[in-house]
């Protein structure tokens, strides 16, 4: 078993061209530059559909940043007046989860996430540091616990953001037995999580600070509810084959899921799956379901696992399987 921080990203080449969201901009608006999450910097267009903000000064605006493919730069409805100041918060992606604030001062916010979905494809974060630039091209410095600016003129508002993590993580890497390769082609389809129940709430009580440290005081989960719920995470319609050849050499499935810590030791693998005999013909499209160990890793860490496929026994024959020997009587 391997831990590693949570570090998942799609790449933009893989995204469709969607309609752009019908915004409408205020004169003086709050554009993003930049996010990185686990000290690693990605660019803007490559990871969340939507970022949802929340922009505290003598009122509270809720907004999002939304990414227009047109001019490669996120967009807001969020407005600031030059020489106010203001507090930054945020989490994304906006349109897998809600969020709330409350007990916010100049000190320090809690946020709350009520419907936190028990396991997730995405990787939801939220924000831990807020750089606020001037000029679009303004050297990048973004500082833990920084939440605080002051409004510039119009056209020179721009941030830069820095995220954290609200889930444990998932990935998991696959092996097949070097017999049972030998009668039977395994190609992996679907792999999914199911956790036995659907959401839970999540409570972040952050410190702003001025020294460049970790602003997250705690972060709980609590009010687990609902019956379950099935999160893909891998999906192919061609299949992936196990490769007995290099039985050493795991594939890997390069997807992560999401799940909340707390819930870790109530997760279950369901693995879908074509069987094929060795000339090549498909025998059947299985799934397995299997209960997974307390898997035991905090929010921000992710563990990697490899599972070995070795059946005892051929649960279906083929032709080529009937095909009888010789028997001489003398």
């Amino acid at each position: 078993m391997m831990l590693q921080l949570l570090a998942a990203c799609s790449s933009s080449s893989d995204r469709v061209e969607e309609p752009q969201p019908n915004i409408s901009e205020p004169q003086n608006s709050i554009s993003l530059m930049s996010y990185t999450r686990t000290n690693r910097a990605l660019s803007v267009q490559e990871e969340y559909a939507s970022i949802g903000v929340f922009l505290v000064g003598e009122t509270t605006q809720h907004g999002q940043f939304h990414y227009r493919q047109y001019d490669n730069r996120w967009h807001s409805s969020l407005e600031v007046t030059s020489g106010h100041h203001y507090r930054f918060y945020g989490y994304a992606p906006a349109d897998a989860v809600t969020a709330e604030i409350s007990e916010e001062s100049e000190s320090g916010v809690t946020m709350t996430f009520p419907q936190l979905p028990s396991v997730s494809s995405q990787d939801i974060c939220f924000v831990v540091g807020v750089q606020h630039m001037t000029e679009a091209n303004g050297t990048k410095d973004i500082r833990l616990g920084q939440f605080s600016f002051t409004g510039g003129l119009q056209d020179h508002n721009f941030v830069n953001l820095l995220m954290d993590h609200l889930y444990a993580g998932l990935i998991l890497k696959m092996t097949i037995d070097e017999d049972y390769a030998k009668l039977r082609t395994i190609k992996i389809k679907r792999l999914a999580l199911q956790s036995t129940t659907s959401t839970a709430q999540a409570q972040v009580v952050m410190t702003a600070n001025t020294s460049n440290t970790n602003p997250v005081q705690s972060v709980t989960y609590s009010n687990p509810v609902g019956t379950g719920r099935t999160a893909i995470f891998f999906e192919s319609t061609e299949g992936v084959t196990l490769n007995a050849t290099n039985i050493t050499t795991p594939v890997d499935f390069e997807a992560m899921c999401c799940f909340v810590p707390s819930l870790s030791n109530e997760l279950t693998l369901v693995t879908t799956y074509d069987v094929y005999d060795k000339n090549g013909n498909k025998i059947d499209e299985r799934s397995a379901s299997n209960k997974l160990p307390n898997i035991n890793v905090t929010r921000g860490e992710c563990v990697t696992r490899t599972l070995n496929v070795n059946p005892t026994y051929l649960g279906v024959l083929s032709d080529p399987d009937l095909d009888n020997p010789t028997i001489t009587i003398n």
